[in-house]
């Protein structure tokens, strides 16, 4: 059941996750059978079609371009042994595995496609942790510097030159 806010509820500010925070690592589900080819089970079965495969969320622009890298593609027929031709597209909430079968699959493509994400997700967290250190590091030195910036704006007097209370005193701006 479907709670329904009423009129004077005040709705709720909410963020958009991270994606591998509260949409967690993208998986593979499961395979679309209505994608596959009409022809599976009889005698005009294709040696290689495509098959279409659920992702558990949407497919980051990063987890993309990397998946959709023919050097991917490259790395999982050299652990599999499958056609060369194998392709990785993304469409939408889909992978669709080119030039394959369910044969291929089940037979070891499968699991170095899971395998795949996974070190794929490890290496984009690991890159955008670096890129937070770094971020963190460049805000302490700009912070730094506009603090020294104001120190040296504070020791600035305008006074006479025998009426300059020591520069020690100066009052702080912060």
């Amino acid at each position: 059941m479907t709670a329904v806010p009423t009129p004077t509820a005040a709705p709720t500010p909410t963020s958009a996750p991270a994606p591998t925070d509260a949409a967690g690592p993208l998986r593979l589900l499961s395979v679309l059978t209505s994608g596959l080819p009409q022809e599976l089970g009889t005698a005009q079965e294709p040696t290689s079609y495509t098959v279409p495969v659920v992702f558990s969320r949407q497919v980051t622009h990063d987890e993309r371009a990397h998946i959709e890298d023919p050097a991917t593609a490259r790395l999982l027929v050299e652990r599999t042994g499958v056609d060369p031709a194998l392709a990785l597209v993304v469409e939408d909430r889909r992978l669709l595995v080119e030039h394959t079968s369910l044969h291929d699959l089940e037979n070891g493509l499968a699991a170095a496609l899971g395998e795949m994400l996974s070190s794929l997700g490890a290496e984009l967290d690991a890159a955008r942790a670096l890129r937070a250190a770094q971020a963190g590091v460049r805000q302490v030195r700009e912070q730094e510097r506009a603090d020294e910036v104001a120190r040296a704006a504070a020791r600035i007097r305008f006074e006479p030159a025998g009426d300059r209370a020591p520069v020690d005193d100066a009052p702080s701006t912060h």
